[in-house]
């Protein structure tokens, strides 16, 4: 009997032993979601771990859409006016999160910009100039005192105040996500969330992660640059894919928090690299429509960590890409031009 019993320990640390050494396989997964295509590869055992990925991505998506009638952030947005909402744990931290923001870019990243992104119907394929009357309605809908935080429940003051965290859900979600996998063992993988990379550990050789910065005047989209990363998300936030013209003019899906009004500019892309996806996130939209100087003063701030760099390419005088970027990104960055460091 304890034969029996000592073959059979044998066979199960035999079998535990097997699995420990077993090398690690590259699984790789294509979907969508967050109004986005989304590229998440792992190096594991097995692929489970990207159906926890998919699980949790898609939680968030369910409970941060703007525009999803059973989520969250719906349900706050539909009793604005009337009364509080109790969210979620991860979604309150997410508002929160935005609120930072909102004091570290002086209001230029602005959670209730959801009001005047409303009026605009970006993302609608046909649309009209607002008028400035209705522009100026819903600007004082977007003052951030109109929202409220007691104990565990949002609450908006005004009919027609809208949260939006179109800005930084995604970069909340691929932080999440490479937490997740952390803690169940993956050392290394990408999460690409539409542009919104998150780089989790080094190469399984041990080499770093090389992203590419996209070349916004190239239709094919080939990169203008890179930067060699690990364990730091990578998000660039553009005004050459979601746009929409009106008059013949073209209309980008930022906007000023002080004007109402969509934002362009020859500021193309923002790239941000930095361990913290929200902040990225977040930074990235704000800087989009501060410009680079306001951003410049935004970076060096003491809310900002030291590890946080930033590229900037904008559209120079004879019409072809400049980058800009931030010192300490000099020994990371390759680039096809010239960098200007700050």
């Amino acid at each position: 009997m304890k034969r029996k019993i000592l073959i059979a320990l044998v066979l199960v640390m035999a079998g535990l032993l097997s699995l420990a050494l077993r090398e690690e396989r590259e699984f790789t997964r294509h979907g969508s979601a967050m109004n986005t295509l989304i590229r998440i590869t792992v190096y594991s055992h097995s692929d489970d771990v990207l159906n926890d990925a998919y699980s949790m991505l898609n939680d968030i998506d369910a409970k941060m859409s703007m525009f999803n009638p059973s989520s969250e952030i719906y349900k706050i947005n539909e009793l604005a006016g009337k009364k509080d909402f109790r969210p979620s744990k991860e979604t309150l931290t997410v508002i929160q999160d935005s609120l930072k923001l909102y004091k570290i870019t002086d209001g230029v990243f602005n959670p209730l910009i959801g009001a005047v992104t409303k009026l605009w119907k970006i993302n609608q394929p046909t649309g009209v100039i607002p008028s400035q009357e209705s522009i100026d309605i819903a600007l004082n809908l977007t003052k951030i005192e109109n929202v409220s935080i007691s104990a565990d429940s949002v609450y908006l003051k005004h009919e027609g105040c809208f949260i939006d965290l179109g800005g930084i859900s995604k970069g909340y979600a691929s932080r999440a996500i490479a937490d997740m996998l952390r803690h169940k063992g993956v050392k290394s993988a990408i999460i690409d969330l539409g542009g919104n990379i998150f780089a989790l550990g080094k190469k399984t050789d041990g080499s770093n992660w090389k992203i590419g910065i996209r070349n916004p005047l190239d239709p094919a989209g080939s990169p203008l640059a890179a930067v060699s990363v690990n364990d730091c998300a990578v998000i660039t936030s553009g005004n050459y894919e979601r746009y929409k013209i009106i008059d013949g003019k073209k209309y980008s899906h930022f906007f000023d928090p002080e004007t109402g009004k969509s934002v362009m500019s020859n500021l193309l892309s923002v790239t941000l690299i930095t361990p913290d996806g929200s902040l990225g996130d977040g930074l990235a939209t704000a800087f989009m429509i501060c410009g680079i100087e306001k951003a410049k003063e935004i970076l060096s701030r003491p809310d900002v960590p030291d590890n946080t760099g930033a590229v900037f390419v904008t559209q120079g005088n004879d019409g072809k890409p400049e980058v800009f970027a931030t010192g300490n990104l000099k020994d990371i960055i390759i680039s096809a031009v010239d960098v200007k460091f700050f």
